[in-house]
């Protein structure tokens, strides 16, 4: 059982009072052949202290820092990690976040049984205490069409979901954009499914996913919102040629519901990135419509207000000439 260790990579920062009971949570896992690689990326309180303190109890968990060459960040970290790594598979996992006690047992059998590059299990979303759970992530995490679905967001996974195989990851250069620092996971998983659609699922929940005000999502809004068009402009540009026309609307859709989101809440600075990296360009927007999204920019910035502009343009409408 030895060959068939498993690599749990985890991002760390500031985390020291919670980074412990993730770790507990871990070794309470049925399934004993794993390492857990700790990459802090540069943490001010006593993460590092504590890790030790459990890698003084366990061995197989270990505490690195990022290289000061490297760049900040939780994806750079999980990049490293993989690097580090010595397992047949590969868990990402997030250090405020818990595992089911069969987690590892569970999704390295199923893997154990099939050619598949890896597998999804189901998520529950708890706040406080894990007794006290407030649902599922997503209903779904599998369909008939998982490369439209998922980058619609009709079926959701996150980074602590799957068990991947290490060399599946390798072999195709499969690593977290480190531009981003929020939307990640969507753009890596994105990426594999367009490549590999078949994929096992375990459909029970066997993680259990923190929802906490220090959460990423809720520290700036549109900060998150940012990477999230960021995200979805990388895999647009990345696929262009190879998306259907459905993809495309759906994605434009979103750029131009972003730009409408971003002036609304007064970040100009994004919106005219937006405008200009996406919408400018954008030859299915007839004249008058382009007319609208600069006069919609310039009555938000000048008078705060501008809805009567937005309306003008949808992408709806814009999306039935298109099909």
């Amino acid at each position: 059982m030895r060959e068939n260790l498993i690599s749990i990579i985890i991002p760390t920062y500031n985390r020291v009072a919670l980074i412990g009971e993730t770790l507990d949570s871990i070794l309470e896992q049925t399934y004993v052949y794993w390492e857990c690689i700790v990459v802090d990326d540069g943490s001010t309180d006593e993460s590092e202290k504590v890790v030790n303190l459990y890698h003084n109890k366990d061995k197989r968990i270990t505490f690195y820092k990022r290289p000061k060459s490297m760049s900040k960040g939780a994806n750079t970290c999980r990049n490293y990690g993989l690097e580090l790594s010595k397992g047949k598979y590969v868990n990402w996992f997030d250090s405020d976040d818990l595992m089911h006690p069969d987690k590892l047992q569970l999704q390295v059998m199923t893997l154990e049984k099939s050619n598949l590059p890896f597998c999804v299990c189901q998520s529950y979303i708890f706040e406080g205490s894990i007794d006290n759970v407030l649902g599922l992530k997503s209903k779904r995490i599998i369909s008939d069409n998982p490369f439209d679905d998922f980058l619609c967001k009709k079926n959701i996974w996150l980074t602590q979901a799957p068990v991947f195989k290490r060399t599946f990851l390798i072999n195709n250069n499969y690593n977290f954009d480190e531009d981003l620092q929020a939307g990640q996971e969507w753009e890596l998983f994105t990426r594999i499914l367009f490549d590999y659609s078949e994929y096992d699922t375990i459909d029970k929940p066997l993680l259990y996913i923190r929802k906490h005000e220090h959460s990423i999502s809720r520290a700036n809004d549109n900060k998150q919102l940012w990477y999230y068009f960021l995200a979805r402009y990388k895999i647009y540009n990345y696929l262009y040629e190879k998306l259907s026309k459905e993809n495309k609307i759906y994605l434009k859709q979103y750029f131009l519901l972003v730009y409408k989101l971003f002036l609304r809440q007064s970040a100009f600075k994004e919106s005219f990135k937006v405008w200009k990296m996406v919408l400018i360009s954008d030859r299915s927007f007839t004249v008058k419509q382009h007319f609208f999204l600069i006069a919609s920019f310039f009555s938000f910035y000048l008078f705060k207000k501008g809805d009567f502009f937005l309306t003008k343009v949808n992408r709806w409408d814009i999306a039935i000439k298109e099909l």
